[in-house]
């Protein structure tokens, strides 16, 4: 269940960040196609799972660490941005006259990217790095009912899910 609402999660974000892709935004693409990949992968876990594959929750395991990868590439990609070029202080046109404020504006500028783009560093290597070892504790779990279960019932089971 976990995996599923996961999967098709991920394949609604990854439906809008290519929706940019449309209008010239390479970086949507190179963002939402990583990211419907791993919604594949999710939901196709989540189908193994249901079938009591052990393969599964290590097909889980590892879509979490790739999804971990995604969410680390771009939040440096955009932490690099938001240091080199801040939206604020004068940047792309946006400047004030005043020299003073400009600079202010660019400073807290790079402190919100700082403070964005380092949590959802942080949080990308957390959240997926945990999912992944609950994913890949459900492995045991699956293992057991397996060698504790008559084959007969698994069947019933698998065929019924």
């Amino acid at each position: 269940m976990v995996a599923t609402i996961s999967g098709w999660t991920m394949a609604a974000f990854a439906v809008i960040t290519l929706m940019g892709g449309l209008f010239g935004d390479w970086l949507a693409l190179a963002i939402g196609i990583p990211l419907g990949l791993v919604a594949f992968f999710e939901l196709r876990g989540a189908a193994m799972i249901r079938r009591f594959l052990p393969s599964g929750a290590t097909l889980l395991a590892c879509n979490q660490l790739g999804l971990a990868l995604v969410l680390i590439a771009y939040a440096g990609y955009m932490l690099i941005q938001t240091v080199n070029h801040p939206i604020l202080g004068g940047a792309g046109g946006q400047s004030t006259g005043d020299p003073q404020i400009d600079a202010m504006m660019g400073d807290l500028s790079r402190t919100i990217g700082l403070v964005l783009y380092g949590g959802l560093m942080v949080f990308g290597l957390v959240g997926p790095g945990l999912t992944a070892l609950y994913y890949q504790s459900r492995r045991g779990h699956i293992d057991r009912m397996l060698d504790q279960t008559p084959e007969w019932v698994i069947q019933a089971m698998r065929a019924a899910g």
